[in-house]
């Protein structure tokens, strides 16, 4: 059989009324746009029927399009994306066939592709001979005969992407409907005053060319000590380390050796604060030779130890009080460490050791900063991007970032750009998503799930991965016009799906998507599932949650047909919970985690040393440790197993030590301890015991206060808490009582030492 010759003509055979209805409405694209759709509806309808056919489904009352959409789907006929289409298809026709003013061309595009998506769905199941090979979809094109007018071609050129119209070529076959992504010319984007330039195509968007210098694969990227673009410059950041250095600088006598060690971990920022100094400060950094890769050797015969020490040599015992040598040394703590504790040949290095032992670089204390001689310390990881205040954690670095991109001003390239566009009317979904990210309360919300990631799966976050990751929510992976979307599709490629859907691209995507909002049951969630299901309308529900207008006219096509059907449903709802999380004030927080929150609330007060606070976090402790391990009675807990024939239980007095907290009255800080630290101690002995709980840790103890039972799996988990319990356990009275229980008969026994040292064994 001949595929060519008309729209899904390849559906002659097993649908024949539905590929003349098909043809139909591509005839009446340019003609009659709402003819065309509602030609699509009766195509939809006509396909139905078929299947209803084909599958001997009998009714016995009249069933509406929704009715039979709805049955399908429940009985998993068809898959969502073929019920997506059905759905876009019948609301469409819905508005076509109700509002006389409604004639949209781009709505027929529209139904145009979905009903291809629908015809070759029915084709692969339902054709009785799988012979033909099925077209590539094309979009409709003009037909040379109609002789349409140029402000219609305009009018489609519009739609597709093309701004020269003359390109609109009736004889072609395939007309280009994408936004290209334009190349950066590194060459015109040198200077403060010129950071945006107007150097592209007509058809190009200037927001997608500057967006995508966000990303991990643009140039920008690239880190190195010894380049600081023009770009990374407008992105610059101060960040406390930085100041900490120049201030260390500043201070330092130019006839004096010195030693400034940058400690920390692969992408933590030492090449971008290196790269600031020498293009912003040259004057602290003149008289400093800067090594960034301290283990690169400057011979093949040497390995990293060897080019270290012959870096070092000047900094050793024997040659340090002579030397005038000034280094900056970027260098790996793990590196470091190994070292210090080496045993050195030609050289020793016991000055340097007993620095780096004083400044506690390596113990559980803070070392933000540690200057002490000839030697200069700044720990990476002890200054935090994000800060702790009683009233939650908040981010200047992170927020900062984030005004770079989206802030409105005339100096920032993005903004330009987006303003650009506008001028030439070239409108994404990118477009959209960055002005839904100049809503600021959106901003906050972003950097609060920013925060989480670190938080509770431990992320390094750079400048570098956050701008990768801004890129990643505002772009989808096809970028077109966005009249071409279909309800459905906005959805897909909306900010709100792009940051929950997108586990795959990194690592901190991977994070956010386990804090999902619909994952999270709730009495507001509850509520509004229930609204959604049972009011006939739906715009005073959308009205009251959301008040953001961009994000708005994404949910305007639902609002005028609430009619939506299981999977389409779904989508909405999971769309809809996450645009609200996103942008109302309420209900974000009636859905948040609440052991989270107040484990950032006790990882404050113990940074701060608040004894009223913290007294709280010790009983919980105490009252989790006799619950992991049981308790016959108050105060006494068990040594051994449930499972043997009887148990052994001791007293157990816990004393609380605070001499290894801080004293500090900052509201905001911003080099703390990123654990909670409890200390034990043992009576009158000299040595403590500690207990540092992460989050993870800190949610299980939370459980288990609340009832829950831990299993294997737990106790793998929680593997430093067993171990601290079992420390502690020594601190208990077993050498002198021992309590046994018979939890048979629930006989107790106590086993104790009288006046004399003697055991006596007594029922209690």
């Amino acid at each position: 059989m001949n595929t060519n010759g008309g729209f899904l003509n390849f559906l002659e055979d097993s649908s024949p009324i539905g590929s003349q209805v098909a043809k139909k409405m591509e005839d009446l694209i340019f003609e009659d746009p709402s003819s065309s759709i509602i030609k699509a509806r009766v195509f939809a309808e006509e396909i139905i029927s078929q299947v209803f056919k084909h599958e001997d489904i009998e009714v016995f009352q009249p069933l509406s399009l929704y009715d039979k959409i709805s049955l399908l789907s429940k009985e998993g006929y068809f898959e969502r994306d073929v019920q997506r289409s059905f759905d876009i298809i019948r609301l469409a026709g819905n508005k076509a066939a109700h509002d006389g003013q409604f004639n949209d061309i781009t709505e027929a595009f529209k139904l145009h592709k979905e009903m291809y998506k629908i015809g070759v769905w029915f084709y692969e199941v339902y054709s009785l001979e799988l012979q033909l090979k099925i077209p590539l979809y094309e979009i409709p094109q003009i037909k040379p005969k109609e002789n349409i007018e140029d402000i219609v071609r305009k009018q489609i050129g519009e739609l597709i992407g093309l701004v020269n119209f003359n390109q609109l070529d009736p004889n072609s076959s395939i007309v280009r409907a994408d936004i290209p992504e334009a190349k950066i010319n590194e060459n015109i984007i040198q200077t403060p005053t010129n950071i945006f330039t107007k150097d592209l195509q007509r058809d190009q968007s200037y927001l997608l060319r500057e967006l995508s210098r966000l990303k991990d694969s643009s140039q920008e990227a690239i880190e190195n000590a010894s380049q600081f673009s023009t770009f990374k410059d407008y992105m610059h950041v101060d960040r406390k380390i930085q100041l900490d250095l120049e201030r260390i600088l500043s201070s330092k006598d130019s006839n004096m050796g010195n030693l400034i060690l940058l400690c920390g971990s692969v992408g933590d920022g030492k090449s971008h604060l290196l790269a600031y100094l020498k293009e912003k400060r040259p004057d602290l950094i003149k008289n400093f030779t800067i090594y960034n890769d301290a283990t690169e050797s400057f011979s093949p015969n040497k390995d990293s130890m060897e080019t270290l020490e012959e870096i070092l040599s000047n900094f050793s015992d024997e040659k340090i009080d002579t030397s005038a040598e000034k280094i900056i040394l970027a260098i790996n703590m793990g590196v470091l460490h190994n070292f210090i504790y080496r045993n050195h040949t030609k050289y020793t290095y016991d000055k340097l050791k007993m620095f780096i032992v004083k400044s506690e670089l390596f113990s559980n204390n803070i070392t933000a900063s540690f200057s002490l001689g000839n030697f200069d310390l700044l720990s990476f990881g002890d200054y935090h991007s994000y800060e702790l205040t009683v009233n939650g954690p908040t981010s200047k670095f992170y927020s900062s970032l984030i005004d770079k991109v989206f802030r409105s001003s005339t100096s920032n390239p993005f903004y330009l750009a987006l303003k650009e566009d506008e001028d030439r009317h070239i409108n994404t979904i990118v477009h959209e998503n960055y002005k839904f990210m100049q809503n600021s309360f959106v901003q906050q919300q972003i950097v609060q799930l920013i925060i989480q990631s670190i938080v509770i799966k431990k992320l390094v976050i750079s400048a570098r991965a956050f701008l990768n990751f801004l890129a990643d929510i505002l772009i989808p992976d096809d970028v077109v016009n966005k009249k071409l979307l279909n309800e459905f599709e906005v959805f897909d490629q909306s900010l709100p799906n792009l940051l929950f859907n997108r586990r795959e691209r990194s690592a901190i995507l991977e994070a956010v998507n386990q804090l999902d909002p619909i994952n999270y049951r709730s009495v507001y969630t509850d509520q509004l599932a229930v609204n959604l299901n049972t009011l006939s309308n739906w715009k005073p529900i959308i009205n009251a949650y959301i008040q953001d207008e961009v994000s708005k006219k994404w949910l305007d096509p639902i609002i005028t047909d609430n009619n939506l059907i299981n999977h389409s449903f779904n989508m909405f709802f999971e769309f809809f919970i996450r645009l609200n999380y996103l942008v109302n004030k309420e209900f974000s927080p009636a859905i948040n985690n609440s052991s989270y929150k107040d484990y950032l609330n006790n990882l404050y007060f113990f940074n701060i040393g608040d004894l009223s606070h913290i007294r709280n976090v010790y009983e919980e402790i105490k009252a989790t440790i006799f619950k992991w391990k049981g308790s016959p009675k108050r105060d006494y807990v068990y040594l051994n197993n449930p499972s043997e024939k009887f148990r052994l239980s001791q007293k157990l007095n816990l004393s609380p030590t605070l001499e290894h907290l801080p004293k500090r009255d900052e509201e905001a800080i911003d080099t703390f301890k990123s654990s909670i630290v409890l200390g034990y101690k043992n009576g009158g002995n000299s040595y403590n015991i500690y207990l540092e709980i992460d989050y993870p840790l800190y949610q299980l103890i939370r459980k288990v206060q609340n009832g829950y039972r831990p299993n294997k799996k737990d106790t793998e988990d929680g593997i430093k808490f067993v171990e601290f319990i079992e420390k502690i356990f020594k601190f208990g009275d077993k050498k002198n009582e021992i309590l046994v229980h018979f939890s048979q008969d629930n006989r107790f026994y106590n086993v104790k030492r009288d006046d004399f040292g003697a055991f006596v064994f007594e029922r209690e």
